[in-house]
């Protein structure tokens, strides 16, 4: 598991590319809707039952945004709950950027990510955030269908 959420948290490495930073065991999850009040992203296969969805919903205006709840169904239907502690107080001013239009638009950002281990037992959902003076990348760490911990890091300039 360290490995695995090393591959995708170098610091300031996310800061810069917009495409994943995994390695080619994890599954990037791409987001699908990019708001100022939430972030969707969304992962399903078509020959397979395994379908997963991220809802990241936000309150306040930037600077003073923060994120007020996580949404998480994996699997299609397993609900896993986040602990309010495990999201509360996070500031986020960033954005999603996107090309296209509309039902061709296509959504990127290097502040939200999301991916499955190998084995799809493991599901890490990525933020950078924070504040001009106090920045941080947190990552929730989900295993099989159920919230295991959360990693945060304040970054450093």
């Amino acid at each position: 598991m360290k490995g695995e959420i090393a591959s995708f948290t170098i610091t300031g490495a996310a800061l810069n590319k917009t495409g994943s930073l995994a390695e080619p065991a994890l599954t990037a999850i791409p987001i699908r809707n990019c708001s100022d009040k939430e972030v969707h992203l969304s992962w399903n296969t078509f020959t397979s039952s395994v379908s997963t969805f991220i809802h990241l919903y936000f309150k306040g205006r930037v600077p003073n945004r923060t994120l007020d709840s996580i949404f998480l169904v994996t699997h299609s239907h397993f609900g896993v709950k986040f602990p309010v502690k495990s999201f509360q107080g996070l500031y986020q001013s960033n954005a999603c950027n996107f090309s296209g239009h509309g039902k061709k638009s296509t959504f990127f950002s290097q502040y939200y990510k999301a991916f499955y281990s190998a084995d799809k037992k493991q599901l890490y959902i990525y933020m950078l955030g924070g504040t001009e003076s106090s920045k941080y990348k947190v990552t929730w760490v989900i295993v099989e269908d159920k919230y295991y911990s959360r990693i945060l890091d304040s970054i450093h300039d």
